[in-house]
């Protein structure tokens, strides 16, 4: 009697046995699995990528942005349509209130009444007036210290000055050529510029006089008026000149 039991002949669906057809469909589920892991941690990884890219866009914003300020530093603003360009001022000195001459003839005026005689002269040298005060009426001699006869002399130039603050006052200290060397005054130098600033020094104290507008020289036995060769004549180069002078001259 033939065996009516028939064996089974094994299947495969591809390499897989038909018998093991759910552990291929196993393997195939933990396949695709570990494949989308695998792509979304590559795509995780490569974020960090688009941050970077993010921030070195905003470095170049930054330094695109430093560099045009750079440029424009320090650069003057272009005048505006219509817009007045503006004027330098430049200071204007005040005129003098009157001609040379006729503040020659104020001083001379004003001197004339003290009746120094030659003691004291006014003169007009080019736009300067020269008062020229002689050292027997201003001071002993080999001296710096004013005489108390000379202090009206002073007073009414320095009223003149007052009254035109237009005048710039230069005073200047002169000797003859014998040589002078004392403790206070080692040569005729140190003499006539102290001479000079003894003068400064009473516009100042006695009549507020604006230093700014003072200035003092000495000048020794150089620039003498005459010769030296007698007393007379050294007598005429030992003096303190008071010149007169526009500020704007």
């Amino acid at each position: 009697m033939r065996d009516s039991t028939v064996q089974e002949r094994p299947c495969r669906q591809g390499d897989v046995p038909c018998g093991n057809a759910g552990a291929g469909r196993s393997g195939q589920g933990r396949f695709r699995s570990l494949a989308e892991r695998s792509r979304s941690s590559v795509d995780s990884d490569s974020n960090w990528l688009i941050t970077l890219s993010d921030m070195f866009s905003l470095l170049l914003v930054v330094f695109v942005m430093f560099f045009v300020m750079a440029r424009n530093t320090g650069r003057p603003a272009a005048p505006k349509a219509g817009a007045v360009p503006p004027v330098p001022l430049t200071a204007v000195a005040a005129p003098l209130s009157l001609p040379v001459t006729d503040l020659r003839n104020e001083v001379a005026a004003e001197l004339r009444r003290l009746d120094m005689g030659d003691g004291v002269e006014v003169s007009e040298t080019g736009k300067e007036i020269v008062v020229s005060l002689k050292e027997k009426v201003t001071f002993n001699p080999g001296d710096a210290a004013i005489l108390k006869g000379t202090e009206p002399v002073l007073d009414n130039i320095a009223g003149v000055i007052q009254r035109h603050p237009e005048l710039m006052v230069d005073i200047e200290g002169y000797t003859d050529n014998i040589p002078i060397n004392t403790a206070h005054y080692p040569s005729n130098w140190e003499l006539s510029v102290a001479r000079a600033t003894s003068v400064l020094k009473y516009f100042i104290s006695r009549h507020q006089v604006d230093s700014s507008r003072l200035s003092v020289r000495g000048n020794a036995d150089h620039a003498p008026r005459a010769s030296n060769d007698t007393p007379e004549e050294r007598a005429m180069n030992r003096r303190v000149e008071i010149r007169l002078r526009d500020r704007a001259a």
